[in-house]
């Protein structure tokens, strides 16, 4: 004769339901991972790129006010944007990318939850907090394994790396930390300094190393010092002609530009 199994008691299935509502609770607070963050992008949000150059010899104070400036850009953000964050070194081949995320945030249309089908807010902020840790991280162990570069390659880092980075019909805002001081392969730093901007320009324009940054917002921290031993500050005649350069490369990358010489200075 075939037996029917007995119901689980009352007690029994309270149980079962509280495990499952602890291991569901469990994985809705669980710190999100890079690839997470998708499901918090928004088409209307900002695009935000930050480059970090990594062959500039910063000194203890440089790399505060580094992580401290791409800690006030992250702080800054209101939800739904991406953000990328890569690097500027020796070879353009070489750039690489810390960060591509989007900015965790609740909004009235809401991320769908396991349970009530709106957003958590207490989600959204535990993954904001991950993220924005995970970055600033990553940049202190940047900082603190530096290594002497013979190159710094920042015409072709940006040419090669930047139209991946643009997204159209949105406002494009590159945050860039850098010297602007190029002294590359390419371009060795005597050239860059000796030549004429219109004939730098020229080569440059003719090599198709000039992108399309579809009118995005460039803002450039920490120009100003040199690459000599102990970076003193450059000759004014020398900062005229780095910053008329890069003027006149990212007007016709259609970008406008501002250049501070903090590198902490939002």
């Amino acid at each position: 004769m075939r037996r029917h199994r007995a119901s689980p008691s009352l007690p029994r299935r309270a149980t079962v339901w509280l495990a499952l509502a602890l291991v569901f609770g469990l994985l809705a607070s669980w710190p999100a991972r890079a690839d997470d963050t998708a499901k918090y992008c928004t088409a209307q949000a900002d695009n935000v790129v930050v480059y970090i150059d990594r062959t500039t010899n910063y000194d203890d104070t440089d790399k505060r006010a580094l992580v401290d400036g791409v800690s006030r850009i992250f702080g800054s953000l209101k939800g739904g944007e991406r953000i990328s964050v890569r690097t500027i070194v020796d070879n353009f081949g070489a750039s690489t990318e810390l960060v591509d995320s989007c900015v965790p945030f609740c909004d009235s249309n809401g991320l769908m939850s396991l349970f009530t089908g709106t957003c958590t807010e207490g989600v959204a902020i535990n993954d904001k907090n991950h993220l924005r840790d995970s970055l600033v991280r990553q940049l202190k162990q940047m900082l603190d394994n530096y290594s002497e570069l013979p190159y710094s390659e920042i015409l072709r880092t940006i040419a090669m790396t930047a139209p991946t980075e643009v997204r159209p019909a949105r406002q494009n805002r590159f945050y860039l930390f850098t010297d602007l001081i190029e002294n590359s392969a390419y371009m060795p730093g005597r050239s860059f300094f000796n030549d004429k901007n219109p004939v730098l320009i020229a080569k440059v324009e003719a090599d198709q190393l000039i992108p399309d940054l579809g009118g995005a917002q460039v803002a450039i921290f920490g120009v100003g010092r040199s690459g000599k031993p102990e970076r003193p500050a450059l000759e004014q005649d020398l900062l005229v002609k780095l910053t008329d350069f890069w003027k006149r490369y990212f007007a016709l990358a259609h970008a406008t530009v501002s250049i501070e010489p903090s590198l902490g200075g939002l």
